[in-house]
């Protein structure tokens, strides 16, 4: 079952099956290393909602939540 990335809750992990959006906001994800089969976890979700620290690869990175909802992932 395929869902959207901002939707998995803390410690829940994904792989990336699709990425929705215009051509540089999948150049600018392909190149933080949001390719197809890559696994991700939400580490943390700021307070407000709005911006979610990732675990992808090696390393962490943060982003907004309107930029993960174009991120669909299979749990």
């Amino acid at each position: 079952m395929s869902q959207k990335l901002s939707n998995l809750k803390i410690n829940q992990q994904g792989k990336i099956i699709f990425i929705n959006g215009d051509i540089h906001l999948k150049r600018r994800l392909l190149e933080l290393g949001f390719v197809l089969g890559e696994n991700v976890k939400i580490l943390s979700i700021s307070p407000l909602k709005n911006s979610y620290l990732i675990a992808i690869k090696s390393y962490t990175l943060a982003l907004r939540k309107d930029i993960l909802e174009n991120v669909f992932v299979e749990i």
